[in-house]
Parts: C-alpha cells; sequence; structure tokens
C-alpha cells in the first residue's frame, strides 16, 4: 500500500461511500451558483444565467455520479502502485468522468427527442473547457481531506494503545498534520482559487493552467506525511502558494524572495508558509493597497534562519490565541527540535519580522 494515497478500503469508505451524498449535494449547491455568478459578472444577462441553472445541476449530479460510481473502482485497482503511477490513473478517471458527464448531459436529450444531434457537439465543446478542471480541482480536494481525516482517525486508534509520552507526540504530530492540511484546504480558500481559475480559462488559458498545477502541487504537498523536508521542497510550497495568491489579489502582493546560495536543511512542512500565511491574514486582508514582504533565508552559526519581512502594523506575540497557525507551528518545532527550534517577533513602527531558527540536522 502507498503511504499517503487512498489505496485502501478504510479509506475508501471514509471518502467515497458512507459521506459520498452529502459531498456530492454540498460540491452542487457551491459549483453551481459559483459557475452562475461568474457567468453573470462575464457579461451574460441575468435572464440567461437563470436559464443556465439547471444545466449547471444537471453538470454537477452526472459528473458526480460518473466519480462515485468509478472512484472506488480505481482506488481498489491502484492499491500498492507507485503514487505517481496511481495519481496518473485517477487524473485520467477524473477527465473520463468530466467528459462522459458533460457528453451524457447532451445526449440523454437527443435519445428522448428533445435536441437535434448537432446540439450535442455544441453544448460539448462549450463546456467542456470548465467541466475538466473544476473536476480535477475538486476531486482532488476531496481525495486529499479525505485521506488526512482517515489518517487522523487511524493515529487516534493507534494511541489508546501505547504510553502516555507517545500518545501525546503521535497525537501532536496527527493534530499538526491534519490543521496543516485544513489550512491549507478550507472552503474559503479552495473555490476562491476555483473562482479566479474559472474566470481565467477562457480569457487567459495559460494563466489558468499554471493556477491549477500550483493548486495541485500545493495539495500534494499537504498529503506528504514527513515530518521534515527539504528547504528547496518548502521554498517550492511557499511559492506555490504565493503565486495562486497574486492571481488573486493582483498588485495588491508583491513579495521577494532572497535564498542565499549556502542556505540548505530540513525543517517541517508548512513551516516558512504558516509565517507567510499569518502576514497575508494581518496585512494584505485588512488594507487595500495590500502588502510588500520579503521572505529571507539564511544559513548562520545558530542553523537556518528564515524570517519573512512584512509592511504591516504588526502583532502582540503575547496575544496569540491558541490553536492559532503559529501557535501550532511552534508545538510542532518542540515536538521536533525540543528547545533547539525558536520562533522571534520583531516589532516596528511600520514592519513585522517573524524569523524561524532551526538547527541543521
Amino acid at each position: 500500500m502507498t503511504p499517503g494515497l487512498i489505496s485502501g478500503p478504510l479509506v475508501l469508505r471514509k471518502l467515497w461511500l458512507r459521506p459520498g451524498l452529502r459531498q456530492w449535494a454540498i460540491v452542487t449547491i457551491i459549483v453551481v451558483p459559483l459557475v452562475a455568478w461568474l457567468s453573470f459578472i462575464s457579461g451574460q444577462s441575468l435572464p440567461s444565467v437563470i436559464r443556465s441553472l439547471p444545466l449547471g445541476a444537471a453538470l454537477s449530479v452526472t459528473i458526480g455520479s460518473f466519480a462515485w460510481t468509478l472512484i472506488p473502482i480505481v482506488a481498489r485497482v491502484t492499491a500498492g502502485w507507485r503514487r505517481a503511477t496511481a495519481w496518473v490513473f485517477y487524473l485520467v478517471t477524473m477527465v473520463f468522468c468530466a467528459a462522459a458527464g458533460t457528453a451524457a448531459v447532451f445526449t440523454v436529450p437527443f435519445l428522448v427527442g428533445v435536441i437535434p444531434a448537432s446540439f450535442i457537439v455544441i453544448g460539448f465543446r462549450e463546456n467542456i473547457a470548465s467541466t475538466v478542471p473544476v473536476t480535477i480541482v475538486i476531486g482532488i480536494a476531496l481525495i486529499l481531506i479525505g485521506t488526512a481525516k482517515a489518517r487522523i482517525e487511524a493515529t487516534e486508534l493507534s494511541l489508546k494503545t501505547q504510553q502516555f509520552e507517545r500518545e501525546r507526540a503521535e497525537k501532536l504530530a496527527a493534530e499538526a498534520q491534519l490543521a496543516s492540511l485544513s489550512s491549507r484546504v478550507q472552503p474559503h480558500f479552495l473555490f476562491n482559487t476555483l473562482n479566479s481559475i474559472s474566470g481565467l480559462i477562457r480569457e487567459q488559458p495559460a494563466q489558468a493552467e499554471a493556477m491549477i498545477e500550483h493548486l495541485s502541487s500545493l495539495l500534494r504537498s499537504s498529503l506528504d506525511g514527513k515530518e521534515l523536508v527539504d528547504l528547496a521542497q518548502e521554498l517550492k510550497l511557499v511559492t506555490d502558494y504565493l503565486e495562486i495568491q497574486r492571481t488573486r489579489l493582483g498588485g495588491r502582493l508583491r513579495y521577494d524572495l532572497d535564498v542565499a546560495p549556502e542556505a540548505s536543511g530540513k525543517l517541517p512542512p508548512f513551516s516558512l508558509q504558516t509565517l507567510v500565511e499569518n502576514s497575508l491574514k494581518h496585512v494584505a486582508g485588512r488594507r487595500p493597497d495590500g502588502i510588500a514582504m520579503r521572505i529571507e533565508v539564511r544559513r548562520d552559526g545558530y542553523g537556518l534562519s528564515l524570517a519573512v519581512i512584512d509592511d504591516g502594523p504588526g502583532f502582540d506575540p503575547d496575544a496569540m490565541r491558541a490553536g492559532h497557525g503559529l501557535d501550532i507551528l511552534q508545538r510542532r518545532l518542540r515536538s521536533v527540535f525540543g528547545d533547539a527550534a525558536t520562533l522571534e517577533f520583531d516589532r516596528q513602527p511600520r514592519s513585522m519580522t517573524v524569523r524561524l531558527r532551526v538547527p541543521i540536522t
């Protein structure tokens, strides 16, 4: 069985069988109004948008029917496969579901005599460019979220039979992993990103494709259950996250990534990304002119130093809430490095610096 990938019946039941109808309904309720709103702001008249709602619902339900039928089969077939090969099979299946569902929506009315045969090709061409990327992104997100939840439940079950200190360490790691994934794939982030992708598909398809690649890379990083990752992998993750946010925020996000050539080492995944996300929440989300951010990565006598400096008013570290991203990061650092890793805060009148220091391992 390949770690971190849907490959066993337990995860299969958690993700696709027991909660499937509920997830399907939620996705339909969110996606259909989203597509209708995008159609309206792109210039379609309100009556035209209203007329398209049944089509959007039909596409969501039909594609969902194919997906909830085929994905469990794919999960059983690919059990034990290499991760890359299995994911290729998943992506091909998602594309097939999108194409088959889109074709079925227009083929059935033809078979009952409602539309002429020429409408099948026209309807397929007009909608396939939207249904394929949306199906892929939503499918990947549901797979990753379901996998993470199954991991947490399995970890909690094993903790009951272990000693208290080992229980505490493993549960903390599991909670941090789930919180890390949830903060990356929480509904508003996912659907804001989908919103941006949908708006770019027709006018800037190359940029839409690039954004899908960044999101897929970010979600894939969330699936990796490693305790420590190389600095290069963390920098790639942060770049993907920032490029997604820059596509959404435009000129309101300005950042500079300054990495010293000699910088290297390992750190918990999403460590630097947590610092970047914290700056965006405290600055970009609170003022119209956005944020200017500088990310510095150095190697010094202490170890590896990573700093995020923004031009915002900063915040009081003593007022940091329990369960907040930085609080979770501090607990993760303690569980891995003990007292050897630190978070440092430097608040100035027109800037805020949060610096992470980890030993070289």
